[in-house]
């Protein structure tokens, strides 16, 4: 079958993207043609649409007028959102006819609104086509702020008729039961549940002659003990969690464990430090944030290392020594993942398979999808509150696991034999073997 993978990017390293290739590697072993259809290919093969790209200018002009404010008459925003739209539909047909795709695989573009012209191109590329269509939604437009006041009724309509559109030819996935309830509640639209997955199949990350000295270059003990945060610094992340976690871990607990050995084999001596290192960059709208969380650290005695100045998406030499984020994981003990708010809970899986363990926030999704599958984890529970634009969970909570967290982690039999059950549950639910089922349900109808 010929297959469309649709698009703002492709290429990149954003989670989206990302997802995209975990679905061409499965379709491409199944022994489908496999091609791109996005606004910038990133070296993928397939078909580049400038105008679809996340950050046209035109679109970045016309989303200003759609959310933030109407500067000029809704005609005129009407006239300019269909002759880009229509730009946009006549490179798809074209395209179309020449390669004659059998399914297209809508990414986003038709549940997010960042880009109303091409939902609507797109939308009615497949009507004018025939063609048949999957949205995959890995984000709705009412979960953001930005989306929340649109300027017009006129971009009320768009987002009603295209976000997502309702059409006999087009079926629709979520990634969490939550949002597939939402969507059946405000769009009256049936969907399945396909959960994001990772790679447990591939081999395991380990220490090596590269990323040997990583620790030394962060200036991180060998006896130290290192909880990786790896996920990006926005506010959502809720990083100050890990925080107060790892600060009353270092004060109530670290020196009770002085002379004895973690699951993995590190010793705990009197040098050792509990070290919470930042392997993603904070995003240009969060640098107050970023800042917010370096200064209550430094309040609750807490070391953060900003490892995200050595770490790229792969590793390279050019013009400088960087290390994979894969290499983090290698040189971390325990991991912290206490998002407020996820889709899915990607870092999440990379800690799985990285055996390490996780220290979690039970957001929505990781309480409603995730927790039921079964996975050790220590939980600070899905409550908190927000004190000087930090969030806290309850102290007793921090206490409770603290205590829990210092008696079991230097138990190697018992946290070995737990981290390999976590592992075996990703590899049995959320592997590229499991998305292969979902797939060739899909596929079949």
């Amino acid at each position: 079958m010929r297959i469309g993978l649709v698009h703002f990017r492709s290429g990149e390293k954003d989670g989206v993207s990302l997802e995209m290739e975990k679905w061409e590697t499965v379709l491409r072993r199944r022994g489908h043609d496999v091609k791109y259809v996005s606004g910038s290919l990133g070296g993928k093969a397939g078909y580049e649409i400038p105008e679809m790209t996340y950050d046209a200018q035109e679109n970045a002009e016309l989303h200003e007028h759609c959310f933030s404010e109407l500067k000029i008459p809704e005609s005129e925003l009407k006239r300019r959102i269909e002759e880009y739209s229509d730009s946009i539909e006549k490179r798809l047909l074209r395209d179309f006819e020449e390669w004659q795709p059998e399914l297209l695989i809508v990414n986003n573009i038709w549940s997010l609104g960042h880009n109303l012209a091409a939902a609507m191109a797109i939308r009615r590329s497949v009507e004018k086509s025939g063609i048949r269509a999957v949205g995959v939604h890995h984000d709705f437009y009412w979960e953001r702020k930005r989306f929340a006041n649109p300027t017009c009724d006129f971009v009320e309509q768009l987002l009603h008729e295209n976000c997502p559109p309702s059409h006999v030819a087009i079926e629709h996935v979520t990634i969490n039961s939550l949002a597939q309830k939402e969507l059946q509640d405000r769009k009256n639209l049936e969907s399945r549940v396909i959960p994001n997955v990772f790679y447990f199949d591939q081999e395991p990350w380990e220490r090596d002659a590269f990323n040997m000295d990583m620790r030394s270059r962060l200036h991180i003990g060998e006896t130290d003990l290192v909880f990786l945060q790896a996920t990006r610094i926005v506010e959502r992340k809720a990083i100050e969690m890990a925080i107060d976690f790892v600060s009353y871990f270092s004060k109530v607990h670290l020196d009770g464990i002085r002379g004895k050995t973690l699951y993995n084999g590190r010793s705990v001596d009197d040098h050792s430090r509990a070290i919470i290192c930042l392997a993603g960059s904070p995003e240009q709208e969060s640098m107050d944030y970023n800042n917010r969380i370096h200064h209550f650290a430094l309040a609750r005695d807490v070391r953060l290392v900003d490892a995200y100045e050595i770490v790229n998406a792969v590793r390279s030499l050019v013009p400088e020594k960087r290390y994979g984020l894969w290499d983090a994981y290698t040189m971390a003990d325990f991991f912290t993942y206490t998002s407020v708010i996820e889709g899915w809970g990607n870092q999440f899986l990379e800690a799985i398979f990285a055996r390490l363990p996780v220290i979690v926030f039970e957001y929505p999704v990781f309480k409603n999808d995730i927790a039921p599958l079964g996975f050790w984890t220590f939980s600070l529970g899905d409550q908190f509150s927000e004190h000087n634009e930090l969030l806290h969970v309850p102290q007793e909570r921090i206490e409770q696991e603290a205590s829990k967290f210092s008696r079991e982690i230097v138990r190697r039999d018992f946290v070995k034999q737990k981290l390999s059950d976590n592992f075996e549950i990703g590899s049995k639910h959320l592997s590229l073997k499991a998305l292969e089922k979902h797939l060739l349900e899909l596929l079949k109808y």
